[in-house]
């Protein structure tokens, strides 16, 4: 089967774990620079990293790079691609890019350029004098990168984060994506048990369920690659059976998610019986100072709440010392915690074993890593 290129974007922080999700995949260890990850795939590849890839943002397939170090270059690149053999005549065509390292860096001025030369291709390959513009939209990405083009569809579509299950949103929900990110830099696996002590509407643990059961993150949900006349769509199904043949829904797995909210752990509950793991996750109506297990080591991944999202910074301080004190009464427990909070580590009464940088909703946030006494020792 002829090799087509793929590129993956991701958030930064969490390129990593896209690498890893993309190695266990088949894709070998391909390199991450500014956020995206490229490599050379099959077509069919297309539908399978959208239905199994965790923790990425999209899927792009690229059509051509060339030199663009002026406009005109730039335009002459983008008009050379056969769009009249990619696009429906109809199709409303939306640009947009990034540039990096490159004299093009205006970047309305390069979804412009961009557009009208697709527009002027596909007005003389198709003999119209206006483009329609009626049908389905499709996304034209543009990457600059050192005076070098490369110009891609964005096979996604909505970002991979919405999986589907979520249709009712709390107060500063974390996006699925990340929320599956998290998990994956944890030590958690699908044999220790499982918890999110301030759980909102249920993202983090119905992320960990799905994953500890091998449930592919985007089964059930469309692709704007679906509306590509050139893409057969066997592809999407082979895809999607090879998904539904790994799942492990036999799997006995311990997922905890408790929120002092009623609301909130109503919601939650409600997104895990759309996300397909009501069954697998124990809800609980309570407040992190009653938070304790009586099983042995255990993984915590919270997004907890800190002074400029829900509270002020005094009473969100004295939750995070709560979860810390009762972290510190837990056996052989490790725990995971993201926060834009500065003072984290002061409030929750130790420092973290290990922190990194993650973005949530473009807020620059620390990643608290609290690892267990065994793990330490091994030198984690």
């Amino acid at each position: 089967m002829e090799k087509i290129r793929l590129t993956i974007s991701a958030a930064s922080g969490v390129e990593g774990v896209v690498k890893r999700e993309l190695k266990r995949l088949g894709f070998g260890e391909p390199p991450a620079e500014f956020g995206a990850i490229s490599f050379d795939a099959e077509i069919a590849d297309v539908a399978r990293l959208n239905v199994f890839l965790r923790a990425a943002d999209r899927v792009y397939l690229s059509l051509a790079r060339f030199p663009a170090a002026t406009f005109d270059e730039f335009f002459d690149g983008v008009k050379n691609i056969p769009w009249e053999g990619i696009l429906p005549q109809d199709a409303k065509i939306v640009v947009d890019g990034k540039s990096f390292l490159s004299r093009l860096y205006a970047l309305s001025a390069c979804q412009s350029v961009a557009k009208k030369a697709i527009a002027e291709r596909m007005k003389s390959a198709c003999g119209i004098s206006v483009l329609p513009e009626s049908g389905a939209t499709v996304k034209v990405f543009f990457r600059i990168l050192r005076d070098v083009a490369e110009i891609s569809l964005d096979t996604t579509g909505t970002g991979l984060h919405k999986r589907g299950y979520r249709d009712r949103v709390g107060c500063a929900p974390i996006r699925e994506n990340l929320a599956a990110a998290m998990v994956l830099l944890s030590d958690y696996y699908f044999g220790r048990p499982f918890a999110d002590p301030f759980c909102g509407s249920g993202t983090i643990a119905i992320e960990t369920a799905m994953l500890a059961l091998d449930i592919a993150p985007g089964l059930s949900r469309r692709f704007d690659f679906e509306n590509f006349p050139f893409y057969p769509r066997v592809y999407l199904e082979r895809a999607r059976e090879e998904a539904k043949d790994k799942e492990k829904r036999e799997r006995k797995i311990s997922v905890t998610a408790s929120d002092i909210d009623p609301q909130a752990v109503k919601m939650a509950k409600r997104h895990a019986a759309r996300a397909g793991v009501a069954d697998c996750i124990r809800f609980e109506v309570k407040d992190v100072a009653r938070f304790e297990s009586a099983e042995r080591a255990g993984v915590i991944v919270t997004n907890p709440p800190y002074g400029d999202r829900l509270l002020d910074e005094r009473r969100a301080h004295a939750l995070i010392g709560e979860l810390g004190r009762r972290f510190a009464a837990l056996k052989d427990w490790s725990l995971f915690a993201i926060s834009a909070d500065k003072n984290f580590e002061k409030a929750f009464g130790r420092k973290a074993d290990k922190r990194r940088k993650l973005y949530n909703s473009e807020k620059e946030c620390g990643f608290y890593e609290y690892f267990t006494k065994r793990e330490k020792e091994n030198g984690r």
